[in-house]
């Protein structure tokens, strides 16, 4: 029990708020509900009606605290007040409405407000505007606050997937099309040509969203030509990647230990590292030629533009291009074909060249900046 005010007021209002009104729904009980005898029986129905209700527990305890408070010398009310169902201002008023009631019947210098969750504490401004608040008193029952806020912040973020456009468009747009396409493999017993088809929707969507191509597309009446030059850059990417590692499972196709690994799961260990040696070593230069189609185009975007971001994507081009050949010779690596040594030196060679890209980018922003200083 935690006290608002100094003061001791002779005569005190205990109430029950029940915000959401389970007690009017489940047990048809009108509130304002006055009177010890009155809350016991209401809180009975309650609690015969649903075990499980918090409510029931708080109006019982409610009735504790004005035992204690009377015990000790108080004149003292207890009362239980119920909002509405559809939260909001309709259970604000609601709640208001019955105070006022209340405080007819019953005059008091200050209240002391019964509540089992945050939910219900939402009622003290309204309250304070009508008698002090001297005390509040939290029931606990089911659940602690912390698993309550976070269950409230949860359904707000499921709420927002559902009912926003920007998020339910993927949230649920992305599954409904997996679920939709599912329907003719499944009944045709394809679930190996429907599960390609999943990945392949689902790849499509992700770098979709990955690389804003929807906005671009979207925006594509009133785009500068610097946006065309971006969105020819990310598709042509998309497509030079895609047939990168169609390229790089075509090859494995032919590969004996693939094959092994296909038939012997447990082989994984053993064929391992030369699948993916011979993946990564055929994806590689289309891989990187779409990687350098991306970064090349972003960073005629920005020069366009006149960004200084122009020196963050030459940086990521530079970068791109100094790791070509640690990739290249990791991939010989593991197919045994490859030298450790070769593999560090290319690495220590880019790192240096990288620090160096970087120093003289931070020597010139920092001249810049003075001169504009």
């Amino acid at each position: 029990m935690s006290s608002t005010t100094g003061s001791d007021p002779s005569s005190l209002l205990v109430m029950c708020v029940d915000r959401d009104d389970d007690i009017g729904k489940k047990t048809g009980t009108v509130t304002p509900i006055i009177g010890r005898e009155t809350c016991l029986n209401a809180a009975s129905k309650l609690a015969i009606a649903d075990p499980e209700e918090a409510d029931a527990n708080a109006i019982f305890a409610a009735v504790k605290v004005f035992d204690e408070l009377s015990a000790k010398g108080y004149k003292c009310e207890v009362s239980v007040i119920a909002g509405s169902p559809a939260g909001g201002f309709e259970a604000d008023k609601k709640m208001r409405r019955e105070m006022e009631q209340v405080t007819k019947s019953f005059t008091a210098s200050g209240a002391v407000l019964v509540s089992d969750g945050a939910e219900d504490e939402k009622v003290l401004p309204i309250l304070q505007g009508i008698m002090p608040v001297v005390s509040v008193h939290r029931v606990v029952i089911k659940h602690s606050t912390s698993v309550e806020e976070s269950y409230a912040v949860l359904g707000r973020y499921l709420k927002m997937l559902v009912f926003d456009p920007r998020y339910s468009k993927w949230a649920l747009g992305v599954p409904g099309i997996l679920l939709v396409t599912s329907v003719p493999f499944l009944l045709l017993n394809l679930l190996r040509e429907a599960s390609a088809i999943f990945a392949g929707i689902l790849g499509i969507a992700l770098l979709i969203r990955a690389f804003d191509v929807d906005k671009m597309v979207s925006s594509v009446r009133g785009m500068r030509p610097s946006g065309y030059i971006r969105l020819f850059s990310v598709l042509a990417s998309l497509l030079i990647v895609q047939a990168s590692l169609v390229q790089a499972y075509a090859a494995l196709a032919r590969l004996p230990e693939f094959q092994r690994l296909l038939v012997e799961p447990q082989s994984i260990f053993q064929s391992g590292p030369k699948i993916l040696g011979v993946f990564l070593g055929e994806s590689i230069n289309f891989l990187w030629v779409g990687l350098g189609v991306y970064f090349g185009g972003t960073v005629l975007y920005n020069f366009l533009r006149g960004s200084t971001r122009v020196l963050r994507d030459l940086t990521g081009l530079a970068i791109l291009g100094l790791l070509y050949f640690p990739f290249q010779q990791f991939s010989l690596i593991l197919q045994g074909r490859g030298s450790t040594q070769l593999l560090v030196s290319f690495v220590l060679f880019g790192l240096s060249i990288v620090f160096l890209i970087i120093g003289l980018i931070y020597q010139y922003l920092r001249t810049r900046r003075r001169a504009k200083g």
